[in-house]
């Protein structure tokens, strides 16, 4: 080979590699580097005043974030004005679809009644698919409409606890179910008849956004199920089913193959507890499936994390929280679990008083700590954050 081939070659094989370097920070999330994107969640920012609703979102914005998880929740016109002003601040939108407030339910069907740790909630298995249908409608319509930035749809919200799903029962005690054995029988059948059609419901909003163009770039993300501590569900005597059983009933009935991410929640890991000092381990645990044949393949979308502080705890610094986060920051950043899982939405931007990032009148340092993988180290930053 002569010494000009030679140089080519070489040059050629360089510039491949840069080529593949920088193919490799792609993502489908979007346009953004391949390192974890982290959003935030305003889920009931619909109930608010419309001039609350246009300052919080351009908080959002203007603290860094360019992704943002709304619900889509009565009153519509404050549920629309949130979608119209998030796109004016420039957010991309991920929209939750509650399956149990009522809205999608079957005419004269009764939710189980409010008591006092919990709302009134209808069960998956009283969901009409011709109510659920109509109300899908409206929301494409606006979409198409006003060609709001959606990049999905998570199709309901922790369906395996009695908080989001009636169709599991309270009781004194409560249950926890961690295994096959622990189910009760009644439990499990009326779980399974909700989860088929939690099924229908998923196939029809495939069916919808395949039949247009204009809706091709929507995803669709499973419900993020509860991760709940045992303590707690039987304080208020509650019914959990574990997430694993929920994914082994769900892979049977195929519903890996009809979504494109698996919604997950991750709180436990993220709780101060002193006796907590497997964090790593956990994370690993509860993400492992993540872009593996455990899911069919499907990448996960943290749909909600995050860690509460006490109510009338200001710390602008969040000294306490940002060390409860490192192992889940420490995990995502590694380029290949960030590529399992893209992309996360923090619990939440104000609205929880625990969980807010908003302390003292403006946001934490931890909200600088979520936006490292998302910011170029030049860019403006406007949170005014303590470091």
């Amino acid at each position: 080979m002569s010494g000009g081939n030679r140089i080519f070659l070489c040059g050629l094989a360089a510039f491949l590699l840069l080529i593949g370097a920088g193919l490799a920070t792609e993502t489908t999330f979007g346009a953004e580097r391949r390192s974890f994107v982290t959003g935030v969640a305003a889920a009931n920012i619909a109930w608010d005043k419309p001039a609350d609703i246009e300052r919080t979102l351009q908080d959002i914005a203007d603290a860094g974030f360019e992704h943002v998880r709304i619900g889509f929740k009565d009153p519509l016109g404050g549920m629309f004005l949130a979608l119209d002003r998030a796109k004016a601040a420039g957010l991309r939108i991920l929209i939750t679809i509650p399956l149990i407030d009522g809205a999608v339910a079957a005419e004269g069907a009764a939710p189980r009644p409010r008591n006092p740790h919990f709302f009134p909630a209808h069960g998956l298995t009283q969901i009409d698919l011709d109510r659920y249908a109509a109300r899908l409608e409206k929301l494409l319509d606006r979409i198409i409409q006003y060609h709001l930035p959606v990049t999905a749809l998570e199709i309901g919200n922790e369906f395996n606890w009695s908080g989001y799903n009636g169709d599991l029962p309270l009781r004194d005690g409560g249950a926890v179910v961690l295994d096959e054995a622990a189910w009760h029988g009644a439990d499990r059948a009326a779980f399974e008849a909700g989860l088929d059609r939690y099924a229908a419901v998923i196939a029809l909003t495939r069916t919808r956004l395949e039949s247009d163009p204009r809706l091709a770039d929507i995803g669709i993300v499973s419900a993020g199920l509860a991760d709940i501590n045992v303590a707690f569900i039987r304080r208020v005597g509650a019914t959990y089913i574990a997430p694993a059983l929920v994914y082994k009933a769900m892979a049977a009935r195929g519903l890996f193959d009809a979504i494109d991410h698996v919604g997950v929640h991750l709180y436990e890991p993220l709780r101060n507890v002193r006796e907590m000092t497997d964090r790593p381990g956990m994370i690993a645990e509860q993400l492992d499936g993540c872009g593996r044949a455990y899911f069919a393949g499907k990448t996960c979308w943290l749909t909600e994390f995050g860690a509460a502080l006490p109510v009338a705890d200001c710390a602008p610094e969040d000294a306490a929280r940002i060390e409860l986060m490192q192992p889940l920051l420490a995990y995502l950043a590694q380029p290949a679990n960030a590529e399992r899982i893209p992309a996360g939405f923090y619990y939440d931007w104000s609205a929880d008083p625990g969980f807010s990032l908003v302390r003292c009148g403006r946001p934490t340092a931890l909200t600088r700590q979520l936006l490292r993988g998302n910011i170029d180290q030049d860019k403006d930053f406007k949170g005014g954050l303590v470091e």
